[in-house]
This record gives C-alpha cells, structure tokens and sequence, in this order.
C-alpha cells in the first residue's frame, strides 16, 4: 500500500521538526541566562531606587562570595543609586524576603553599623547614625562637619556569618575571611551631603 502525503501533512511535518530542532536551543539560551539577584530598596523622603546586585557581586549558585570580591563589591560604588541628604533626614532600607531569610548588614563605608544581621526586610536608619557610626576608621562625625559621601552597603550573609567568630579575628586576612567571605550579596547606595553639609 502506497502512503500518500498531501501538502498540508508535509506542513505538518516541517513544523514538528523545526519545534524539535528549537527545544535544545531554547534550553541551551535558558541555561546561558542567569537569574537575577534579588532586590534592594533605597528610600529618602519620596525618592526611592531599587536595585539589582551587579552580576560578580551576587552569588547565583547559593554560596558565598570570595573574600576578596566580597571587599570589592562593598567598595564599588559604580553605578549605585545616590541620595541627597541633610542633617535629621531618615533613609530607609528595604531588601527581597530572600535577603531577609538568611540574613543582611549594613555597612558604612565598609565598617560595619551593627554586628548582628537584620533578619526582616525593612529598616528604617537616622542618616546622623549612619555618619557617626562607632565603628569607623574615622573619628564619629555629623554630617555637618563631614561632607564626604558614605556609601552604604547592603551585604547579605551565608549561616556561616559568626560575630564572635570576626571579633576574634587576629589578622587583616583573618578579618575579611571571616567578614566578607560570608557574603552571597552586596547592593549598593550612596549618600551625599546637600546644602546643609556644606
């Protein structure tokens, strides 16, 4: 018995083979992308910026980053949204539930604000807190006499961040081990005096 293919069956059979011949490459592209890191949010007064971690400053597989680019991420301010701020201005920090479930700090010009991670997704900062925070290299300063900008980072961190463990720390290398080698994330803001710093 002859089979016999009309036009439209031999339609048919061109198009399932194109869509076959289109399913590895559609896996191949999805396996080239990557996905985007989660959220943070910066909020002065009506002007907020959310922000994606840069692709090298945010692990996409789960772990933490190296030490050495966990320090990098923390001091690249390139392309970070900036903020104008006076004296008595409230600045306010939100991040995605995946940052606030395993946890966040916020640093000031790379020294840490407080030693125990946020664990919620929203906290609101006094910016003369952020100027004078205790931990600086420099001598706690307002605003007001320190016109410099601070860039504030948002660092989220693996189980593995211990502040006991960091205190503990008896070399610079041990220190950012133990620091910026639990990081899984670093977002970045920057804050600049206004009228009132000048």
């Amino acid at each position: 018995m002859t089979a016999f293919v009309t036009p439209r069956g031999r339609r048919r059979a061109i198009r399932a083979a194109v869509a076959l011949g289109a399913f590895p490459l559609g896996l191949a592209v999805l396996a080239g992308c990557q996905k985007p890191s989660p959220l943070a949010h910066f909020t002065l007064g009506s002007h907020t910026a959310s922000t994606e971690a840069p692709d090298d400053c945010w692990e996409h597989g789960g772990d933490t980053l190296t030490p050495e680019r966990g320090r990098e991420c923390r001091a690249d301010a390139d392309g970070a949204p900036t903020f104008t701020v006076d004296p008595g201005d409230t600045f306010r920090v939100g991040v995605d539930r995946e940052v606030a479930d395993s946890g966040w700090l916020l640093l000031v010009n790379g020294v840490l604000h407080e030693v125990t991670p946020y664990t919620s997704t929203y906290q609101t900062f006094d910016v003369d807190d952020l100027a004078g925070t205790p931990m600086r290299a420099e001598t706690a300063v307002s605003p007001a006499a320190a016109p410099e900008p601070l860039l504030i980072s948002v660092a989220q961190v693996s189980d593995e961040f211990d502040a006991e463990r960091l205190f503990a720390s008896t070399t610079q290398a041990e220190l950012d081990e133990r620091l910026f080698g639990t990081f899984r994330g670093v977002w970045n803001a920057e804050l600049t005096p206004g009228s009132a710093g000048d």
